[in-house]
């Protein structure tokens, strides 16, 4: 006999069934098609925000001293930022390539002449034309030669842009003044202001603007002196010695040589200083030994640097009170000046 089923009455059902609930699929659902749909609109806008460069871009490259590339696009300059052995794609900055041509910019469209005033300096004279002491030397050889030269009524060349005013000399090709001054060639052809319709237009004597150009000095390294307790901070001559009028020494070399760390040890004064150094930098050594680098052209390591023996601190200027492009050099034992000859090595800065 078989076992008869279990009669179940209406009762024993529930009054609301249990549903399925779905939610939990149709979120993943939605956030998978979420994704799918920003990845295509990426895809779709893609050709708009990177347009493809033309076949000749790459003929209008250039290279710029210690081989790096500066790739110019309609006219702008691109400043590498990357070690020169990083990859091309690595050495310039995004540029907007539909930027103002150099006809459309604001600003002065002419090379004036501007004769100094009483109260003068390079410093004042460059803001007012909004440029850089370099490019005011760069345009006119006499600074270059000694920027201290300013006397009164002197006339100088102002460029419209910050770069070099360059004379064209014989057999000078465009390419290699691009070259010399780390800018695309086609930066120089295309500005206005040179009238140049080909490379070609070039002729002996004239002059042109190298718009955003450099000119690097390649000066040679101070020897590390292991065996002193300084290094010299750059190659030059001493120019002033150490006196009780003149608790330091003055080493000079030309305008924007590199400057070292005699001694290694954290930076505790970056800046201008009001006593009439200009730029400064003073290293704190430990044990109660400083040394302090003045009249510099500007500022190269922060407070709190830490830096090594021989490490780049900043460039020869003649800012402050001086009088000519030179290094005021001190050490100091405890807060006290002493003579830095007796911790340099003998035979001069070399």
């Amino acid at each position: 006999m078989s076992q008869s089923r279990k009669q179940r009455s209406y009762l024993d059902y529930p009054l609301f069934p249990r549903r399925r609930r779905p939610w939990r699929w149709l979120m993943l659902g939605g956030i998978t098609l979420g994704v799918l749909a920003f990845v295509g609109w990426q895809w779709l806008i893609q050709p708009a925000l990177h347009p493809v460069r033309d076949a000749g871009a790459s003929a209008r490259r250039a290279s710029a001293p210690g081989g790096k590339q500066v790739v110019l696009i309609r006219s702008v300059v691109i400043t590498p930022t990357a070690l020169p052995d990083a990859a091309d794609d690595d050495l310039v900055d995004e540029v907007d390539e539909v930027g103002l041509s150099w006809a459309e910019r604001e600003g002065r469209a002419e090379v004036v002449t501007y004769t100094v005033q009483t109260g003068d300096t390079l410093w004042s004279i460059a803001g007012q034309f909004d440029l850089d002491v370099d490019t005011l030397r760069w345009s006119n050889p006499d600074l270059e030669r000694n920027p201290d030269l300013l006397p009164v009524g002197m006339e100088l060349v102002i460029l419209p842009v910050k770069g070099i005013y360059h004379t064209v000399q014989p057999g000078e090709t465009l390419a290699a003044i691009a070259q010399r001054y780390g800018v695309a060639e086609a930066d120089i052809l295309n500005y206005p202001l040179n009238d140049l319709s080909t490379p070609d237009d070039l002729r002996a004597g004239q002059k042109l603007i190298v718009p955003h150009g450099r000119k690097d000095l390649a000066r040679p390294t101070p020897q590390p002196s292991l065996d002193s307790p300084f290094a010299w901070p750059l190659v030059g001559v001493v120019t002033q010695g150490f006196s009780e009028a003149h608790q330091a020494i003055d080493i000079g070399a030309p305008y924007g040589s590199p400057v070292y760390a005699g001694r290694a040890g954290r930076v505790v004064r970056s800046g201008w200083a009001r006593t009439g150094y200009g730029y400064t930098v003073i290293i704190d050594h430990g044990e109660g030994l400083q040394s302090l680098y003045s009249h510099m052209k500007g500022e190269w390591v922060q407070v709190g640097d830490w830096v090594e023996r021989g490490q780049l601190i900043g460039e020869v200027g003649s800012t402050g009170n001086s009088s000519g492009p030179h290094v005021h050099f001190e050490v100091r034992v405890d807060g006290q000046r002493v003579n830095p000859m007796d911790y340099l090595p003998p035979g001069g800065p070399r």
